[in-house]
């Protein structure tokens, strides 16, 4: 009914009442009509039964036969079925009709007689007049009763039917006088809703309805109104949105226009700072190398003070170059990451024991706290993370006066390869308030400038630490309170290195004791995991006095080991020398002592030798076990050659390059590894080698005379078809990202950027040549950069000419001695291809000597030959391009002279 329609209610409201009314008043009439029926029927047959037997008595004692004609025509009376007449003195009974039937309950009438009630009939009984031994039955049938009845109820429905439609026709007549105007108010609403305001027809309407369809109408026309007024608005805003937009439109291209330029004043000045920064460090690196040589001459006391504040002042301006070409790099985006192997322990303890001496002249501790959960083997940048924790440890010693830093290194996420690794780098100075801590990592900002004025500095030393850290998918931060010291901390996110071996625990110092000395907690729980990490039996006292006491009392535990650590503010070492030999002569036992002045104790024990060992603080892992190892008799026989550098890798390898020098270099490095190397000095030549046989592995080079690494590459491909895929890894002095993308779009799989160690060979060989059936995931970030030459760089730095030979001097002499006899032609030739413009030539000629450099010890002879090269592929005008070549052809030149006065 809540659903229903207007017209159906009120159909429903009008029949209703009616029919009920009908219902009620039939009803009743039903009710008394069936019970005047009833009545009527009883005194009907009361009749005729009581007719019948006075009839009946009339006869007298008759016989049976006479009352046979008088019992059938009873039969003819209404609703008679059949009669009986029992004679009970006689015995004798006359029936007429049907058989009687069964009777089911009996009641006595009022004239003395008896109704017998059966299931679809009454059985009157009654004694003949005067004759009380003769009963006459008469069945009545219930069938008139029953039709009568019928007859009734047939005409109240008539009745209620009729009433029912006399009372629905003069509503059906209203409701559609009344829905027809709804229907029509409800159709221009609809139109009103679909957007029509047209003004609506007549709906022929009255009295109440009649207004609503006034009002209806006036609100048609008075949203007709405002629609037309909306749409003057809309138009009007469309206009004047136009005219912004392509006042905006205007704006965005003047600050487009605007942007590129300030980008390419960025990039000017970024490029100017980088080559200044070169320009600048180039004679400072003359001005320190030669006072360092004119310091081992012989000088008075005052020209030695002058010559050390000149040397001081030069390192300090190169130390603030360094900072502004590496900024300058970052932000024209040229500085490019390593992906190579590396040990974070090594990276903590290098950069402590390299920043001692700074620490030990503030007599402040140094510790490195690393978590045995820490992985050793990672894959990232070493040099950038070096310089990172460089720069932080250094702040924290120049800004602290008094107690400790400590270095903690945690893993503190893992997911599946990759290991997230946090650094954190906490000292005692003063700290520094929440308003300082905001810009602290931006550039040329320094919170002291006391400080900076006393300890120099440009203010960029945290910026750039912030930018490597996060190029490298890290996070870097603070945490300091004013007046409880700082802890700086950042995030080091790497792959761990599958290939390598963590270097195992020394198993012969399992189960040693060792009495560790130590005042300093933070040292002392250094020292602690790195001994429980070798899994000795650690015995902590906490100070020097706490053993003299033990001694003096003869209490001193037995131990393996005795372990002693100075403390760092302790000035003079040579009260240490009477504890430690009591120590040996009481005990017997090998003492290793751990002190900031190591040389000057090392010299007053020199008589101890064989008990007593020296260290400077802080620790290394590698010299405090082979202290003990040796101390204890437990060292091996150190094995020789390369044996000792991994197991071998039984492979055969391709390696193409163009240059002998590079050639013999890496074929040294591979037969060392227990490699089979083919050489191969073009691509021509690779090619009808790799048609002859198989390899599991290809070195190519890039940039060859005729066919280059790319095309060789693609003819190796072409040759495999569908079968099974070599790997190719490109070796290339010097990539831009352009062109590490075309290597790998030409079917090479991996790239290395020259100089090529045999760490990164190894790793190489063992990622792509597995045979555990795994196939090595393609590469998916930036090859392994070539390290940048460092700051003190001088023409020829034997050194590291060595350190990229393997450490093979022979090597390194035979290198450096093909660098030159190749230089004899390289000189003439690269400026005749510059004079006479021939820049395809002279970069196919630059990067072949580029790729030789980078195998020798010639630092500014290789970054001049880089920096040529890559304005040769940046296309830098004439003017740029003749100041390079000359630059280069100066180093050359310096090259030569050297190895002239080397051979004199």
């Amino acid at each position: 009914m809540a659903h229903s329609s207007l017209r159906t209610r009120i159909l429903v409201m009008t029949a209703l009442p009616a029919f009920l009314a009908a219902l009620v008043i039939g009803g009743y009439t039903l009710v008394h009509r069936m019970v005047e029926v009833r009545a009527d029927t009883a005194h009907r047959q009361q009749l005729i039964i009581e007719s019948y037997a006075a009839r009946l008595a009339a006869l007298g004692e008759a016989e049976q036969p006479a009352y046979e004609p008088l019992l059938r025509a009873l039969l003819e009376e209404p609703d008679v079925r059949a009669a009986s007449l029992l004679d009970n003195q006689s015995g004798w009974q006359s029936h007429a009709g049907p058989r009687l039937r069964p009777v089911q309950e009996a009641e006595r009438l009022e004239g003395g007689g008896r109704r017998l009630v059966t299931d679809s009939s009454w059985q009157l009984v009654r004694a003949l007049p005067g004759q009380r031994n003769r009963l006459l039955t008469v069945e009545f049938s219930r069938q008139g009763q029953y039709i009568e009845i019928l007859e009734a109820v047939l005409t109240m429905i008539a009745v209620v039917v009729v009433l029912v439609l006399l009372a629905v026709m003069p509503a059906v007549r209203f409701a559609k006088r009344l829905t027809q105007p709804v229907d029509s108010l409800l159709d221009t609403v609809r139109r009103v809703r679909d957007g029509d305001l047209s003004p609506p027809p007549p709906a022929g309407a009255q009295g109440e309805l009649k207004e609503l369809e006034d009002a209806l109408g006036n609100m048609v026309a008075a949203l007709d109104e405002a629609q037309a007024e909306l749409q003057q608005n809309v138009d009007q805003a469309t206009q004047d949105l136009r005219e912004t937009l392509e006042t905006i439109e205007i704006q965005n291209i003047e600050l487009d226009m605007a942007r590129k330029e300030a980008l390419k004043a960025s990039q000017i000045k970024s490029e100017f700072l980088a080559n200044m920064s070169h320009e600048i460090r180039t004679p400072l690196n003359g001005i320190i190398g030669f006072t360092r040589l004119l310091e081992r001459s012989t000088l008075s006391p005052r020209q030695q003070d002058y010559l050390g504040t000149i040397r001081k002042s030069a390192e300090s301006l190169l130390s603030i170059i360094n900072d502004i070409l590496d900024f300058s790099k970052i932000e024209a985006g040229k500085l490019s990451l390593e992906h190579i192997p590396l040990d974070l322990h090594d990276i903590i303890e290098d950069v402590q024991t390299m920043l001692a001496p700074m620490a030990q002249e503030k007599g402040l501790e140094q510790a490195a706290i690393i978590y045995s959960d820490v992985p050793t083997g990672l894959l990232g940048d070493p040099l950038r993370i070096r310089q990172v924790l460089t720069n932080l440890v250094s702040n924290a010693i120049k800004f602290t006066e008094r107690g400790s830093i400590v270095v903690r290194a945690m893993l503190e996420e893992e997911r599946g390869a990759e290991a997230v690794v946090k650094i954190t780098i906490t000292d005692t100075g003063n700290g520094l308030s929440p308003d300082l801590q905001k810009n602290l990592f931006n550039a040329f900002t320094q919170v002291d400038q006391s400080a900076r004025r006393r300890e120099g500095g440009t203010g960029l030393g945290l910026a750039i630490c912030k930018r490597l850290v996060e190029g490298m998918g890290g996070e870097i931060g603070i945490d300091s309170t004013s007046g409880r010291g700082s802890t700086f901390w950042f995030t080091v996110r790497a792959e761990r290195d599958g290939s390598g071996e963590p270097e195992p625990a020394p198993v012969a110092l399992k189960g040693l004791s060792v009495t560790l000395v130590e005042a300093n907690e933070h040292a002392r729980l250094a020292l602690y995991h790195m001994l429980s990490g070798w899994r000795m039996q650690v015995t902590e006292l906490q100070a020097l006095e706490q053993l003299h006491d033990h001694l003096e009392t003869d209490t001193l535990a037995s131990t393996d080991y005795f372990l002693l650590a100075a403390p760092a503010s302790l000035p003079d070492p040579s009260r240490l020398t009477p504890l430690v030999e009591r120590l040996l002569d009481t005990t017997g036992k090998p003492v290793i002592v751990l002190t900031a002045h190591a040389d000057a104790l090392s010299g007053q024990l020199s008589g101890h030798a064989e008990q007593c060992r020296v260290l400077g603080k802080p620790p290394t892992r590698r010299r405090l076990r082979d202290g003990l190892l040796e101390l204890g008799g437990l060292a091996e026989p150190a094995c020789a050659g390369a044996a000792c550098g991994g197991a071998a890798l039984h492979a055969r390898v391709l390696v193409v390059d163009d240059h002998p020098g590079n050639l013999k270099l890496a074929r040294v490095f591979l037969e060392e590894m227990g490699v089979d190397v083919v050489p191969c000095a073009s691509g021509e030549e690779a090619l009808t080698a790799f048609s002859r046989g198989t390899f599991d592995l290809v070195f190519m080079d890039v940039q060859m005379p005729g066919m280059d690494g790319l095309e060789t590459t693609r003819q190796m491909r072409e040759r495999e078809g569908e079968g099974l895929r070599t790997p190719i890894i490109a070796l290339t002095a010097h990539a831009l990202e352009s062109e590490r993308r075309s290597l790998l779009a030409a079917g090479m799989d991996d790239y290395l950027s020259k100089p090529i160690t045999e760490g990164q060979l190894r790793h190489t060989l063992e990622r792509w040549t597995r045979t555990d059936g795994a196939e090595a995931e393609p590469v998916a970030e930036e090859a392994p950069a070539a390290p940048e030459p460092a700051a003190t760089d001088l023409v020829v730095d034997e050194a590291l000419g060595k350190q990229r030979a393997g450490g093979r001097e022979n090597l390194a002499r035979d290198m450096f001695s093909m660098l030159l006899a190749s230089l004899e032609q390289d000189a003439p030739g690269i400026n005749a291809l510059s004079e006479s413009n021939n820049r395809d030539a002279l970069l196919e000629r630059v990067h072949k000597l580029h790729g030789a450099c980078r195998y020798c010890g010639t630092p500014r002879l290789e970054r001049a030959a880089r920096e040529l090269e890559e304005g040769l592929k940046t296309e830098v005008d004439d003017g740029r391009l003749e100041h390079l070549v000359a630059a280069l052809l100066a180093e050359i030149e310096s090259v030569r002279q050297y190895g002239q006065a080397a051979r004199l």
